[in-house]
């Protein structure tokens, strides 16, 4: 695989375009400049998309997605020195390679960026988008409207907030809020009935059913028991979302949850357990679009038993028509980030300290497990994103995605025979900024 990566700030332009440029301005000869030229014309395909950058806030969670007509579409969070956080959007019409003016989704400072809790977009089938997110508080009227924006959602009276100690908070809400052509959104409502006041609901997942209906999966504070939360999952019909299901009454209560739907239409759902403290991954399977699962089971048995939360949940992929499932695990034995396929069997194991914040990316012929891992330096170490590609069973060696440095939180997509690769590059203002790179498959 190759790759390559560039920064930019707030607009898009080729790769080769700025180091031809360059060359220019070194006065090269140009015989010299017409075979960098040719050469960085032939490289054309590996070259990578952009970086959104503004030092005067915070990007986080950037999570690729593919649009029905074909595009690729990136969507991100800002938060400001006010505590502002913003939900963007932006589309790349040459398949990651550069991206259009970023769109506003929502804004509001109640609004979640975790990465155990990515904001989702959704492009269903009937054209139609919805992005679900968390939102604090029990008002979801989106904030004032962003000076930076750039076809901003409608304003709004800012939203009380309630927290614990900590900064946790105390009243949580998944949200979502349609749009026709992604510029003018609805206002954001829950996708659960109940709205009962004071309780966390987070660490959701959502996706596109093979029916073209959305699910949503997520876990709820159990009444009168601190710390105790449950999984429940709710869908849509027609568009509106219907009752609340609970499909396991006691789980491990922070960790994210994995949904997947497969090329036989079967909706799969990963999650980590808490068994008397033993944190182990969890598997169920509906056939018919959510109306029913599976008795849950131990998908991958590590028996890591741990008194907390690991806040570090499944990530899954059904990629070149095998399903994969990756996390993190303690076990003694072997501690690390593990893969495995759908009956449970380990197929590799990253024994790398620092290995953290997996994330599996189908492709048409295969899947790509992404994390972040330090990499020696002559200073101090530095993080930056890591690749292997995993096709029937086989595992390829490690590979790193090229000026990922201080990259964290990465997410992918296929496109166009490469891997779009997106992820929060650390500052040194401590305000992260936004990196696209390409990976030639």
């Amino acid at each position: 695989m190759l790759n390559n990566y560039v920064h930019f700030t707030q607009r898009s332009v080729p790769l080769f375009q700025i180091n031809l440029n360059k060359l220019v301005r070194m006065s090269l000869s140009p015989r010299f400049i017409l075979t960098a030229f040719i050469m960085l014309t032939a490289l054309l395909p590996t070259q990578a998309g952009t970086i959104f950058a503004d030092s005067t806030r915070t990007f986080a969670v950037p999570t690729l997605a593919k649009t029905p007509k074909g595009t690729v579409a990136l969507s991100w969070t800002e938060k400001d020195a006010n505590g502002m956080v913003y939900f963007y959007w932006a589309e790349s019409v040459d398949q990651g390679r550069t991206f259009g003016t970023k769109k506003q989704i929502f804004a509001s400072p109640g609004m979640s960026g975790s990465r155990l809790m990515r904001p989702r977009l959704l492009f269903r089938p009937n054209g139609s988008i919805m992005a679900v997110f968390a939102l604090r508080g029990t008002d979801v009227a989106p904030a004032q409207a962003d000076h930076h924006n750039h076809g901003a959602a409608p304003a709004g009276e800012k939203p009380k907030q309630e927290g614990r100690a900590g900064g946790r908070p105390s009243d949580l809400q998944i949200v979502y809020t349609t749009s026709a052509d992604g510029t003018a959104w609805t206002q954001p409502a829950p996708v659960h009935a109940d709205r009962t006041p004071n309780t966390v609901r987070g660490f959701f997942d959502a996706t596109i059913l093979a029916n073209g209906e959305v699910a949503v999966t997520y876990l709820k504070d159990i009444p009168g028991k601190p710390h105790e939360r449950d999984l429940r999952l709710v869908r849509t019909a027609g568009g509106k979302f219907g009752d609340e299901q609970v499909l396991d009454p006691f789980v491990c209560d922070c960790c994210n949850i994995s949904l997947l739907v497969d090329k036989a239409g079967t909706l799969h759902l990963y999650y980590r357990e808490n068994q008397d403290n033993i944190r182990d991954i969890a598997a169920m399977r509906s056939t018919d679009n959510g109306a029913t699962f599976s008795k849950a089971s131990i998908f991958s048995p590590d028996n890591w038993r741990v008194n907390g939360c690991p806040h570090s949940g499944p990530t899954s992929s059904a990629g070149g028509g095998q399903n994969l499932v990756a996390w993190f695990s303690g076990a003694t034995d072997a501690p690390g980030i593990r893969v495995a396929d759908q009956n449970g069997r380990k197929l590799v194991v990253l024994s790398e300290a620092t290995a953290k914040n997996p994330y599996l990316v189908p492709t048409p012929s295969a899947s790509v497990l992404l994390w972040e891992q330090n990499q020696p330096t002559e200073s101090t170490p530095v993080s930056t994103i890591a690749y292997r590609s995993i096709q029937g069973g086989k595992v390829t060696d490690m590979q790193v995605v090229t000026g990922s440095a201080n990259g964290t939180n990465a997410s992918g997509l296929a496109a166009d025979g490469q891997l779009v690769v997106a992820y929060e590059v650390r500052q040194a203002n401590n305000k992260n900024a936004l990196g696209v790179s390409l990976v030639k498959l």
